[in-house]
């Protein structure tokens, strides 16, 4: 966090930022264009305005200001680049200017106008949802070209994933643009998974999320554990059920906790099939914020361990 500079002494002549237009409106650009301006600013007081630091909103930068330590009457300009690249629609973005001006202490300059996108994916991000595990599933994703001009080219593609594979094809009726062919191969481990595809055009740069959760054989419900706000030592308990819904029967080995404060055990409901788990969030444990996870530990060659996650409150709330 940026401090603001320290006032002058009451009874000292004081200063006084003024920022010589600060909206910049841009109007329309092209995603991918870098925009820039430079502000000006002028010391209107009778004392020296000090600038102790500049600070920008996501996607902004600001260059050091060419003062930072004016007389009255002197005029400072700072430049602001925005990064337009992965922006679409209207945007706003804000610089700050911290200063020893008593009044104005966080200077403000605002920086707005709408971006137009040059290329597009459809969908711009793939959810694969729940998946079984060992399924396959492949969804498509189309790359088009907004601007309308000719020579339109698409490649090279990339994502980091070994269980996500992308494949490139061109676009359909001679028109501009390709198809990617996103597959979720059945070697994606348990739990949840996210991938970036980078798409490089003659245009801009893309990026696709992809995320989803691999389901297994082994399930618990809730998939989380909330023991609320809890008044100190009363303590709480919840029930979570442990499911097997292969052919295999398996069987609990142990369950071990991130925190003291919390312990749990395991009691066969339908032995091998259903399993009875009891959290406990202990009478001992102190005020403040509880949270972490429970390891499950099991016999399944695939699901070895399964992490059940734990939050809450210990503390005397009065009204």
């Amino acid at each position: 966090m940026i401090p603001g500079a320290n006032a002058a002494p009451p009874g000292q002549p004081q200063p006084k930022i003024q920022i010589i237009d600060p909206l910049y409106n841009f109007g329309t650009a092209l995603s991918g264009q870098m925009v820039r301006h430079t502000f000006e600013f002028k010391n209107v007081g009778k004392g020296r305005l000090v600038i102790r630091g500049v600070r920008t909103s996501c996607g902004c930068t600001a260059a050091t200001p060419t003062k930072t330590n004016l007389a009255p009457g002197e005029v400072g300009k700072v430049t602001v680049g925005f990064d337009t690249r992965f922006q679409k629609g209207h945007q706003v973005r804000t610089i700050t200017l911290y200063t020893n001006d008593p009044a104005n202490p966080q200077a403000a300059m605002t920086l707005q106008g709408d971006i137009k996108q040059q290329v597009a994916a459809a969908p711009s991000q793939l959810d694969f949802g729940k998946v079984k595990r060992g399924t396959e599933i492949t969804k498509e994703v189309v790359i088009s070209d907004l601007t309308g001009r000719k020579g339109f080219k698409v490649g090279p593609v990339s994502n980091s994933s070994p269980a996500i594979k992308v494949v490139q094809e061109p676009g359909k009726d001679h028109k501009p643009g390709d198809k990617l062919k996103v597959t979720l191969l059945n070697t994606m481990p348990v739990g949840p998974f996210d991938d970036t595809i980078k798409v490089v055009t003659n245009r801009v740069p893309l990026q696709i999320d992809v995320f989803g959760t691999v389901e297994g054989d082994l399930s618990v419900s809730p998939a989380q554990v909330s023991f609320g706000i809890v008044q100190p030592g009363q303590g709480a308990i919840r029930i979570v059920r442990l499911t097997n819904s292969s052919s295999r029967p398996v069987k609990v080995l142990g369950i071990s906790s991130s925190s003291a404060s919390v312990t749990a055990s395991a009691e066969p409901v339908k032995p091998g099939r259903e399993f009875r788990i009891t959290v406990q969030l202990n009478r001992s444990a102190p005020d403040g914020q509880v949270h972490g996870a429970l390891t499950i530990k099991t016999d399944d060659s695939t699901q070895k361990t399964l992490s059940l996650p734990f939050y809450g409150i210990v503390g005397q709330f009065k009204t």
